[in-house]
């Protein structure tokens, strides 16, 4: 196939870009710094979705496009200014992707557009599937948004999938060193009173899911993904002092967390979201690491 990918030099977009160039995939990675490729299946074309004059037009004779595209919601504190950043690097790249999808000549045929767990909002020990309402605050609006620009894409006879991502781990980005770095300093603990659920999935399990997603028909719609094994902090942080063979003794106060990072705190760290992948079971998709034990095994040892 021919892909073009948005995003495709981030954490989960570098691991999408080799797994695809093994599979003798032709690639067309977007991104705002010219670069080169030495493989011929790979060319990068310089884009900036924030200039008035960009045009998607290598979108044309595409089969299929990959939008990975966003600002990291963890860089740095929530200044209105990196609110704005993280909402706009979402919609003003989905809304160029769409509108060159309405006037290529030769449409794709599926977009699979990411999305954030986000959208359900913070909802303590209840279980959401991709059936449960959306959530209200600043994440389910950003996420209600970049879906439904994703959306319009349906009218004009592309398969859309909306994948709702929870926390990635992995070595080698996303919010996984971090997380570990107390711990490797003895210094670890769970983040205030630990029974928030966290929602969370292994890198690998992400980009199998992208490619099931490109392969399969029956996939559409919103797909969660997230491991089938949510876990609430407390437990998480016991098994990963267990595995890095580090105490785990010291919590977190929530009131300290706040202080710090404030509004990013109550979203990121302290709010409880308990979801499962009712979709990609439905469809046949089988994670390689439902549990987070196996998780962190393979991501540390």
């Amino acid at each position: 196939m021919k892909i073009l990918i948005a995003g495709g030099t981030g954490f989960v977009g570098k691991k999408v870009v080799q797994s695809l160039l093994n599979q003798n995939h032709q690639l067309i990675v977007l991104t705002r710094q010219g670069r080169s490729s030495r493989a011929n299946n790979l060319r990068y074309v310089k884009w900036n979705p924030f200039e008035s004059s960009a045009e998607l037009d290598v979108l044309n004779g595409c089969d299929a496009v990959i939008n990975l595209a966003g600002e990291s919601i963890a860089n740095k504190r929530w200044s209105a200014s990196q609110k704005d950043l993280i909402q706009n690097s979402r919609i003003k790249v989905t809304q160029a992707i769409v509108s060159a999808v309405e006037k290529a000549p030769i449409r794709p045929k599926v977009l699979i557009n990411a999305s954030a767990v986000g959208f359900y909002g913070f909802r303590g020990s209840e279980e959401i599937t991709e059936a449960s309402r959306g959530g209200e605050g600043f994440l389910s609006e950003v996420c209600r948004s970049w879906e439904g620009h994703a959306m319009r894409a349906e009218g004009f006879g592309v398969r859309v999938v909306r994948l709702r991502l929870g926390v990635i781990l992995g070595k080698d980005g996303g919010a996984f060193q971090r997380m570990a770095l107390p711990f490797r300093l003895m210094i670890g603990g769970w983040l205030g009173d630990g029974n928030q659920w966290m929602s969370w999935i292994h890198i690998e399990d992400v980009v199998r899911l992208i490619l099931f997603c490109l392969e399969h028909h029956e996939a559409s719609g919103v797909i969660n993904a997230v491991a089938p094994q949510p876990v609430t902090n407390k437990a998480f942080s016991l098994v990963l002092a267990q595995v890095l063979k580090r105490p785990c003794l010291l919590p977190v106060p929530a009131v300290l967390l706040k202080f710090l990072l404030g509004e990013m705190a109550e979203n990121l760290l302290l709010g409880s979201q308990r979801i499962v992948p009712q979709r990609a079971k439905e469809i046949g998709f089988s994670f390689r690491y439902p549990d987070i034990r196996q998780a962190l095994e393979s991501i540390i040892h």
